[in-house]
């Protein structure tokens, strides 16, 4: 078995019936309530395919088109698709069927059935609850909707989530006092977040790494550590022990998640991952894309992301150069990047969220490429987004201390703050009560320049060795006041503490 044409082309197709069945259609539209005619067509369908006897050619071609997408209703398509090209095969022994084949058994079917559903609609006195009745119990019908094993979110990977109690992190002692300072992860009313910051050589990332492995021996929760920087990390065996981590080097080894998860769910759902996707493509580009190509992409993609699962980003740049094709336009800056993006493969869709998050991750990007790197950690951000906007709240106990659910931490973090990726932000932003800590490593505090105020007041613990840095109003903002770090000695940095810059003598 096996056909001439992609689901993408079944998407974008017209489909008809015979002028009768057409205003048949209409009728049992009105008189059953419901909202479209692609209802009624979809039923009809249905009710023909359940008879035994070859439906005959529809006696014309008067009916009006509807599109693949809306008669066949989104995720919906692949299954009529299949039932469709079978029953095709088995009316005309074919073995290649075409896209004409298809739509000729559309509008056989929909025709007879319609007149099937005339006719069930007289048998049941034109009463409703008969009429459904009599569908139900006696004829053969197609189901509304079919589950399948992407409709569940893989109850056999949940995620740890670690103990609802304090969470201490020691930091070192006040130059003030000498007396130990120990921050509160998940004390209540502000965020769980960090900002550590300080020039090479200054102890951030000592300070960042000190900080994952008092939390993982806590709270026992995964950790997805990215290194954007020179892929340090991802060489110290230890650090992978006391992480409990896998570690990854992109490209050498894709990432694997399913970056798209669950996009062919509903319309809205592949719309949503689109738009979503989109953003983070465009943030990659050389050239800033104009309106008609970004309209462009959302339109090549959405018929792909409806109906498929398992995406891949060769299966987008496929799917973008046959649109283009098909619209008669030429190579641009999209397609470009498509085609450099695809030339090693950054990730294969092997592991739902789920399945990738319940895990402990050390991805470095050493060898990538600056658009490979980037477009990776913002597909990872987008995709950590849109599952724990999906998953439920994290415990508290007694006394308001929320429980981890897991920590996403990045070493040289410049990338995807510079970018403002709305992912990121809404990470800070919104997932704290989904048991979300976020730790952010980058050389300078301006690498927050141009952040919306409620992005840095998500910030719950700042942190600041040596740097050049001048006290901007970003700066101002997290320390609560003008501060200088550049006279700060080795191994000491600045934070906050009761509405107050604070010295601490880290190690």
């Amino acid at each position: 078995m096996s056909t001439t044409f992609a689901i993408e082309d079944v998407w974008g197709a017209s489909f008809n019936t015979s002028g009768d069945a057409w205003r048949e259609t209409d009728r049992l539209r009105s008189l059953l309530g419901l909202e479209t005619r692609a209802q009624i067509a979809r039923l009809a369908i249905g009710r023909s395919l359940g008879h035994d006897e070859v439906a005959p050619d529809a006696p014309d071609r008067l009916g009006k088109g509807i599109r693949g997408h809306i008669l066949f209703e989104g995720r919906e398509l692949s299954l009529w698709i299949g039932i469709l090209v079978t029953q095709c095969i088995r009316e005309a022994k074919k073995k290649d069927v075409q896209l004409s084949d298809l739509q000729d058994m559309v509008r056989r079917h929909w025709h007879r059935g319609v007149m099937l559903l005339q006719a069930d609609w007289q048998e049941a006195s034109e009463d409703y609850k008969q009429f459904v009745e009599l569908l139900v119990t006696r004829r053969a019908t197609l189901p509304e909707q079919v589950l399948d094993d992407e409709d569940s979110e893989d109850p056999g990977f949940t995620i740890r989530t670690g103990p609802a109690r304090p969470l201490y992190i020691e930091l070192g002692a006040s130059t003030k006092d000498k007396s130990p300072f120990r921050w509160l992860v998940n004390g209540v009313g502000y965020a769980p977040h960090m900002a550590i910051m300080g020039q090479a050589g200054s102890g951030k990332t000592r300070t960042m790494l000190s900080t994952l492995r008092q939390l993982r021996h806590q709270a026992g929760v995964p950790i997805i550590l990215l290194d954007l920087g020179k892929g340090d990390l991802a060489n110290d065996p230890d650090l992978a022990r006391d992480l409990g981590a896998t570690v990854l080097h992109v490209p050498e080894a894709p990432i694997p998640l399913d970056m798209f998860h669950g996009s062919n769910r509903s319309d809205s759902q592949a719309s949503d991952l689109v738009l979503g996707f989109r953003d983070s493509f465009k943030r990659v580009m050389q050239s800033k894309p104009g309106a008609k190509q970004l309209d462009h992409f959302r339109e090549a993609l959405k018929p792909l992301f409806a109906q498929s699962s398992h995406i891949t980003l060769e299966q987008i740049r496929d799917q973008l150069r046959r649109y283009y094709d098909t619209q008669g336009l030429g190579t641009d800056s999209i397609i470009a990047t498509a085609n450099d993006l695809t030339e090693r493969t950054l990730f294969v869709p092997e592991q739902s969220p789920a399945q990738f998050f319940s895990q402990s991750w050390i991805i470095a990007f050493g060898s990538a490429r600056e658009t490979v790197r980037n477009l990776a950690a913002f597909l990872l951000l987008d995709t950590l987004n849109v599952w724990l906007r999906g998953s439920g709240e994290a415990a508290r106990d007694d006394e308001g201390h929320r429980a981890l659910r897991m920590i996403l931490a990045i070493d040289e973090a410049r990338p995807v703050l510079s970018a403002q990726h709305p992912a990121l932000s809404d990470n800070i932003r919104l997932h704290r009560a989904k048991g979300l800590m976020v730790m952010l490593a980058s050389q300078s505090p301006d690498d927050y320049d141009g952040a919306a105020d409620d992005y840095l007041e998500n910030i719950g613990l700042p942190i600041c060795f040596k740097t050049n840095a001048q006290s901007t109003r970003v700066l101002q903002s997290m320390f609560r006041s003008r501060v200088n770090f550049s006279a700060l000695a080795s191994g000491h940095c600045l934070t906050v503490h009761e509405q107050q810059s604070l010295e601490i003598k880290a190690f």
